[in-house]
């Protein structure tokens, strides 16, 4: 049976859940499918910050479209001014010091996986670490530079010197979109697990999307199975939408 998003990550009121992760690795996607598994799971606030300046082109405000009105009522989307939403410049929302020290909401934050991303949040690290956080890095291995352990432990070295935060575990999202099988899913969970191993983290979570999610449990390794997610693709949505920047 697939576990929800939000009994994986289990986080405490007021904390900060910053999720890393390499261009193309879902970093994004698991963002926006973690907070709407908290919006679902309680009567706690969620505020998701959109604080990855480096990719331009799925941001976590085309979310509020596909959400319901009672979602959006407990779904604050953290971003940059209106004006400068698409600028290629380190902006971020004023008052977010503040806002990250909220005792009273869980954050979700999205930043970028290079170590330029990374280390943007490194300014921002006093009010995370002071309500507490954990920090967690997407994996794909079938994304170029990613199909063994030690391609993986150059990519967590760079995101952790660049956030100056600890590392707290490892997503698995192996996939080759529809193409996707049992096989690729637990060979990925394997290599991302012996890097987590030279890191002593664990693999937290396993995430399968609607596509090929029927039938994997049967297929998966017992640890595998029992970190196992199944997730909403939201990039595609967007595209079958029209959603379109207007400037």
């Amino acid at each position: 049976m697939a576990h929800s998003l939000s009994s994986l990550f289990a986080p405490r009121i007021g904390q900060s859940i910053v999720i890393a992760g390499p261009s193309g690795s879902g970093k994004t996607e698991l963002t926006i499918n973690l907070a709407l598994s908290l919006v679902g799971a309680g009567p706690s606030r969620v505020m998701v910050c959109d604080l990855d300046v480096v990719k331009p082109y799925f941001r976590l405000r085309d979310l509020m479209r596909l959400v319901s009105p009672e979602q959006a009522r407990r779904l604050e989307i953290v971003e940059p001014p209106a004006r400068l939403l698409h600028a290629d410049l380190p902006v971020f929302p004023a008052r977010l010091h503040a806002l990250l020290s909220d005792p009273e909401a869980i954050k979700v934050i999205d930043v970028g996986g290079d170590a330029v991303g990374a280390g943007t949040l490194a300014q921002f690290r006093g009010s995370i670490v002071a309500r507490g956080y954990g920090l967690y890095v997407v994996i794909n291995t079938l994304r170029p530079g990613m199909r063994d352990a030690t391609s993986i432990l150059k990519v967590l070295d760079n995101i952790v010197q660049g956030t100056g935060l600890q590392l707290t575990g490892l997503v698995a999202n192996t996939n080759l979109q529809d193409e996707t099988t049992a096989s690729d899913v637990q060979q990925g969970f394997d290599i991302i697990q012996s890097a987590g191993m030279v890191w002593q983290v664990p693999v937290v979570a396993v995430v399968a999307s609607h596509e090929y999610a029927e039938g994997l449990e049967r297929q998966l390794t017992a640890d595998a199975r029992e970190r196992l997610a199944v997730i909403d693709v939201f990039n595609r949505i967007l595209d079958t939408v029209g959603s379109q920047v207007r400037f």
